[in-house]
C-alpha cells in the first residue's frame, strides 16, 4: 500500500503470509524466490548502490540478504519491527521449505535435487540461514524495548546495537493551537488484538457508568470483518450515540490530530515503536499511553504524556479523567513534549545518525 504521489519507491517484492506458509509445494517457494531476486537485482544492476539499506523483512524472502551479505554487498538495517527474531525470521517459506519440511514428497524431491546437484546450485542463489548468520555489524535499532526482546528471543548480536529512535518530517503537520478540557478522544491503528481498540471503547463505556460523557472517534485500518466486529462492540455497548467509526486514508491522519482534545493508544503487544503516538505528540495533541514498548521510553508521566498499565481498561479510565482534569486541556504537557521531541525525533536530527551509519558501511 502506497501513498498518493509517492515518487521514487518501487513496490514489487512479493510479500507472504508470516502466519500462514505457502504450503509444499517447492514449485510455488521457488518462483517466488525466483521472481523477488529478480526485482531485487535487476534494480541493483541499474542503480548501482553503494549500499543497500534494509528497514523491513516482513513476508520478503530472507535469502535476499543473506545472498547479499555473501556477495560482499554492504548492507545498513534500520531495524524497527521483530521480522528479526528468531521464531518469525525462520518463518520464511523457503527456510521452512527446506530445514522443517514434514512432507514424505517433498523429502524424497530434496534428495533427489541433492543426488543429481540441483540443490547445491539452488541454494548457492538463494542461501537458507538463520537471523544470527546476518551481520549486523552496521545497524540500529528503534528501541531499547525492541533490544530486549530480540535478545530474550535468542538474537544475542541485538546486545551490540544502537539505538536510534524513529522520527518524522515535521514540515508535514498541522499543529493544534487551541486547548481545553479533553472531552473529545481519538484513536487510531489496526483494529487488532495487539492494538487491544476495545480497550477504548470499554473505558468510554467505564466512564459513562461514573457519569462521565466524553466522545471517541475510532480511525481504524483492517479487513472489513474486523471493521464489521469493532461497529457491533460499540453498537452492543450502547454507545453508538457517542462513539463513531471513521475512515481514512493513507497519509491523511496527520490532518486529524488538531481536531481532537487527545489521543489514546492502546497497544499492548510490547510495540517495537508505533509512529501514531509519536505524529500526535510532534502535532501538539496531547496522548494517553499505555506502558507498552518503545514509546514508553521518550516520554514522563504526568510531564510529557499521561501513561496507564497497558491492558487495563478501569486503568485507562482513570488516565482519561487525569486528562479531562488538567484545567488547561493538556496544554503544558503538549508544549513540553513537543519541545522534547524535537530535539531528537525530527529528521534534522536524524538524519546524521542515519548518514554516519550509511558512510561507516562503505568504510568498512
Amino acid at each position: 500500500m502506497g501513498i498518493s504521489g509517492e515518487k521514487g519507491v518501487y513496490r514489487q517484492l512479493q510479500l507472504h503470509d508470516v502466519e500462514c506458509r505457502l504450503g509444499d509445494s517447492y514449485s510455488a517457494i521457488y518462483e517466488q524466490e525466483l521472481a523477488n531476486a529478480r526485482v531485487l537485482y535487476r534494480r541493483l544492476d541499474g542503480f548501482r548502490p553503494d549500499v543497500v539499506y534494509v528497514w523491513n523483512m516482513h513476508g520478503v524472502s530472507k535469502s535476499l540478504l543473506l545472498g547479499l551479505q555473501d556477495q560482499g554487498t554492504p548492507i545498513v538495517y534500520d531495524l524497527y519491527e521483530n521480522w528479526l527474531s528468531p521464531h518469525v525470521f525462520e518463518l520464511d517459506p523457503w527456510l521452512t521449505w527446506w530445514q522443517r519440511n514434514q512432507s514424505l514428497r517433498s523429502k524424497c524431491y530434496q534428495f533427489y535435487m541433492r543426488l543429481v546437484g540441483s540443490a547445491r546450485r539452488r541454494l548457492r542463489h538463494f542461501p537458507i540461514g538463520t537471523a544470527a548468520d546476518l551481520n549486523l555489524s552496521n545497524a540500529s535499532i528503534c528501541s531499547e524495548s525492541l533490544r530486549d526482546d530480540l535478545i530474550a528471543n535468542g538474537l544475542a548480536q541485538a546486545a551490540s546495537l544502537r539505538v536510534v529512535y524513529p522520527a518524522l518530517d515535521t514540515n508535514q503537520m498541522l499543529f493544534k493551537i487551541a486547548y481545553q478540557p479533553a472531552l473529545k478522544f481519538m484513536w487510531a491503528g489496526r483494529l487488532n488484538a495487539s492494538k487491544a481498540p476495545g480497550l477504548a471503547l470499554k473505558a468510554v463505556s467505564i466512564l459513562k457508568e461514573r457519569g462521565i460523557e466524553v466522545s471517541l472517534d475510532f480511525y481504524g485500518m483492517g479487513e472489513p470483518t474486523e471493521r464489521r466486529a469493532m461497529r457491533h462492540l460499540i453498537n452492543a455497548a450502547g454507545l453508538s450515540d457517542s462513539v463513531r467509526m471513521q475512515g481514512i486514508r493513507p497519509g491523511k491522519l496527520l490532518a486529524k490530530y488538531s481536531e481532537y482534545d487527545a489521543l489514546l493508544f492502546t497497544s499492548c503487544c510490547n510495540d517495537p515503536f508505533p509512529i501514531t503516538p509519536l505524529e500526535a505528540m510532534l502535532s501538539g495533541l496531547p496522548v494517553v499511553l499505555a506502558r507498552d514498548g518503545g514509546i514508553a521510553e521518550i516520554t514522563e508521566d504526568g510531564e510529557t504524556a499521561l501513561l496507564y498499565e497497558a491492558g487495563s481498561a478501569e486503568a485507562l479510565a482513570d488516565a482519561m479523567v487525569r486528562m479531562i482534569n488538567l484545567e488547561d486541556g493538556g496544554y503544558a504537557m503538549a508544549k513540553k513534549c513537543m519541545e522534547e521531541l524535537q530535539a531528537q525525533h525530527t529528521l534534522d536530527a536524524a538524519i546524521p545518525k542515519i548518514e554516519a551509519l550509511l558512510s561507516a558501511s562503505i568504510i568498512s
